[in-house]
């Protein structure tokens, strides 16, 4: 066998040497995405300053006669969140004395739930230490947990407008009907309440995992994630950071007799008895009222809204019927008479509502 020339091995050298290079080029960007990726996880984490986290640590290291009070946390929340500035109000108008923070992670609906289910004594299987969330009021839930019976909202959180890809738009701008929206797959999380409402109405309804709904209206795979409409400016900063091809469906209002009411641990009247007695104050001095203009309707969503422009589109929601029927008539805002009758049709109509007119006000 004969010996490489100098030539052959030069040849050999330098493919050796650009497969070294090309490999060495290769793990540089990946870093280099590694690190423009890593800013926009933790936006996604959606992390929050520490004063605003009660953690199980510091529930138990809390004084005795202290009321702690840890906030089921959703994607997007902060400081800013309507919820959680309203039970700030409630509990420092209830004379009880408190921490207040919100959980030191994100968990699925479900299985918060049935975290404060458990209660928080120790042992039980509440690892966040939750003592409070604001959940759709229904006769299941109100079986598990033990209910504050005032609308978070004023029913508002019953009036959804939804999260849509843009290759979606010219689909949602034909609907007229409910027969229209059942040929549209929309998206919801696990063990929320609305999912059996949209199967009574005989629409098609995906369910997944609360990290994952946004991504899966990026994705196209479904066509429309109703949200309601107190909820849309908490998520826009996450969807317009992470999801691009994502924006506010403009066409449809779907409407349903919804209210959140304020959930605690079955044995937890204190907490109860405390977010009662606050709420009642705040809506009769008119601070509730106030808040919810200044929190919710904002120029932010009069602007992306448009309400007057919307069709309505109204489902039925006989599950809470016995729930939502011992709610005290002054605590709704929403007309919910005049939209289940056929009297309100459009959202020109809803705007002449005299509790939503500011949100009407260009």
């Amino acid at each position: 066998m004969t010996e490489p020339s100098r030539t052959e091995m030069t040849e050999s050298q330098t493919k050796g040497l650009g497969a070294l290079l090309t490999s060495f080029l290769t793990l540089v960007l990946l870093a280099l995405g590694a690190l423009s990726i890593q800013p926009r996880l933790s936006e996604r984490r959606e992390l929050l300053p520490d004063r605003y986290v009660l953690t199980a640590d510091e529930v138990a290291a809390l004084p005795q006669g202290t009321l702690p009070v840890v906030l089921d946390r959703r994607l997007g929340q902060d400081q800013n969140d309507f919820r959680f500035r309203l039970l700030k109000l409630v509990l420092e108008r209830s004379s009880t004395p408190f921490a207040l923070g919100f959980s030191s992670a994100v968990q699925p609906q479900d299985e918060a739930i049935a975290a404060l289910a458990e209660g928080q004594k120790p042992g039980r299987r509440n690892p966040l230490r939750l003592s409070v969330g604001v959940y759709g009021a229904g006769p299941e839930l109100n079986r598990r947990l033990r209910a504050v019976p005032i609308p978070v909202t004023g029913g508002i959180l019953g009036l959804r407008a939804g999260w849509t890809n843009q290759a979606s738009l010219a689909e949602l701008q034909t609907i007229r009907s409910l027969q229209d929206l059942q040929g549209i797959v929309l998206v919801q999380g696990l063990g929320w309440s609305d999912v059996e409402i949209f199967d009574r109405a005989g629409l098609r309804t995906y369910t997944a995992r609360s990290e994952k709904l946004l991504r899966l209206v990026n994705d196209n795979r479904v066509q429309l994630f109703p949200r309601g409409v107190a909820e849309l400016e908490a998520e826009a900063s996450v969807v317009r950071s992470l999801y691009p091809q994502m924006l506010l469906d403009p066409h449809l209002l779907i409407v349903y007799p919804f209210a959140g009411f304020f959930y605690v641990a079955p044995e937890n009247t204190e907490l109860a008895a405390a977010i009662q007695t606050g709420f009642e104050r705040v809506i009769a001095d008119g601070s509730y009222q106030r808040l919810v203009e200044e929190a919710i309707m904002t120029p932010w969503l009069r602007r992306q809204l448009k309400l007057r422009s919307r069709r309505i589109l109204v489902l039925q929601n006989p599950e809470a019927g016995d729930v939502l029927a011992d709610v005290n008539p002054d605590h709704w805002i929403v007309p919910w008479n005049d939209l289940l009758s056929g009297r309100i049709t459009s959202g020109n109509d809803l705007c002449s509502s005299s509790g939503l007119k500011r949100l009407c006000v260009n």
